[in-house]
């Protein structure tokens, strides 16, 4: 249904008035459930997830994540107008929601079919299909891409009747897919979505080579091929330990903390806890593990072992290293496999990034389907250990959130 970008926005705000906490708070999840009461899909209003459709109102709203590793619990409440510095930082706290923020993206799931329908034939999912949100890895490449060019003089091209990017993606003939938007005059965007297309071909190719003399480039994200390669003379990388260990202890695979648990702590599942225990549990996780000093270095030496390992892949075969676009630091940086359990199974990916010096420094690690997104930006991973069809998603993808280091 077309609904009045003004009713949407006065509806947000009763519903957050009448159900929020003493503190002004309210539970995401519990916002979108009034919301589907009140007949308002946020997809249909051209965005791919709730978040996303609340961060499109950061004037009014304010919104927050309980940081968790797996399921992150998102609230909102009613903010003051923030003032344009406050507006930049939640611009570049959440890169993903650049796109719809800028642009109307019409039936959310309907708009990513189409484009995977038009593209070079590629997986977009991961091992086990979500029939709620089954091209996870086309939406966050399409998101991110669109930041990249956004911070690239040139790349995103206006006049005023249409704007247009290139996606970066080719279809069948490796012809460039480009996408057109016109003026919107229904929705808080300023852009709605035409058509993904071909110069030249159909009416949407047709208007963009009609309106532009010149088509878009695509997203750049290296100058130096030898950014793509990790140089092994340089040896191992350093590692931010307390980062890795302590500060994403939740991000370390069960098994590997279950073989090395700290004294007077008990391992548990964090998948049957609540939002809230999980939050105390992983705090006081990490606590424990830095008060026994011999569990902390158990950590320590099995990640250096790792690591010795990951190198060996890469001397061995030099696309084991994988080149990846961090969003958020609009940096280039490199992803190792990291077994920590068994060392014929990757646990998670490390990110390197190497120094003025030439040396390499292990920033922190991410799992699987984050690696893969980021490593996805900048070209398909070719490689034996990051393959989307053998990461397994055991959480809700319309959860994932691959901004934070």
């Amino acid at each position: 249904m077309n609904m009045d970008a003004k009713i949407v926005k006065e509806t947000l705000i009763e519903l957050i008035k009448e159900n929020s906490e003493s503190d002004g708070w309210m539970n995401l999840a519990n916002l979108g459930l009034e919301l589907s009461k009140n007949r308002i899909d946020y997809k249909e209003l051209g965005h791919y997830k709730l978040t996303n459709f609340i961060t499109s109102y950061s004037d009014i709203l304010e919104i927050k994540k309980d940081e968790t590793h797996k399921i992150p619990v998102y609230y909102v409440k009613l903010r003051n107008e923030p003032s344009q510095t406050e507006k930049n930082k939640i611009v570049k706290s959440f890169p993903k929601n650049a796109l719809t923020d800028w642009a109307y993206l019409k039936h959310y799931q309907t708009t990513f079919d189409k484009l995977k329908n038009m593209a070079l034939e590629e997986r977009w999912y991961y091992k086990i299909k979500n029939p709620n949100f089954p091209y996870p890895i086309l939406s966050s490449y399409l998101h991110y891409t669109f930041y990249k060019l956004s911070r690239e003089k040139g790349k995103i091209l206006s006049n005023e009747k249409y704007s247009v990017f290139n996606t970066g993606l080719v279809d069948n003939r490796y012809e460039p897919i480009y996408a057109l938007f016109e003026k919107n005059t229904t929705y808080t965007q300023q852009w709605k979505l035409v058509e993904f297309c071909i110069a030249g071909e159909g009416y949407a190719g047709k208007e963009l080579v009609r309106n532009f003399k010149d088509m878009p480039k695509r997203a750049h994200y290296f100058s130096n091929v030898s950014d793509m390669l990790y140089d092994t003379r340089a040896g191992e990388p350093e590692l931010d330990m307390r980062h890795i260990i302590l500060d994403n202890a939740g991000r370390l695979p069960l098994h590997f903390l279950s073989d090395n648990q700290p004294k007077n702590f008990q391992i548990k599942n964090p998948d049957i806890l609540t939002i809230e225990n999980r939050c105390k549990y992983y705090e006081d996780l990490a606590n424990a593990i830095e008060r026994d000093t011999k569990t902390y270095r158990n950590l320590t030496n099995r990640l250096k072992d790792a690591i010795t390992l990951a190198i060996k892949r890469i001397e061995w075969n030099f696309k084991t290293a994988i080149p990846m676009y961090y969003p958020t630091e609009d940096k280039m940086s490199l992803l190792l496999p990291l077994s920590l359990v068994d060392d014929e199974i990757v646990d998670v990916a490390l990110v390197v990034e190497k120094t003025k010096s030439g040396n390499y420094i292990g920033h922190t690690i991410l799992p699987l389907n984050w690696a893969y997104n980021n490593a996805r930006l900048v070209a398909r991973p070719d490689s034996d250990w990051l393959v989307a069809e053998q990461i397994d998603i055991t959480k809700d993808i319309d959860d994932e959130d691959n901004d934070d280091e």
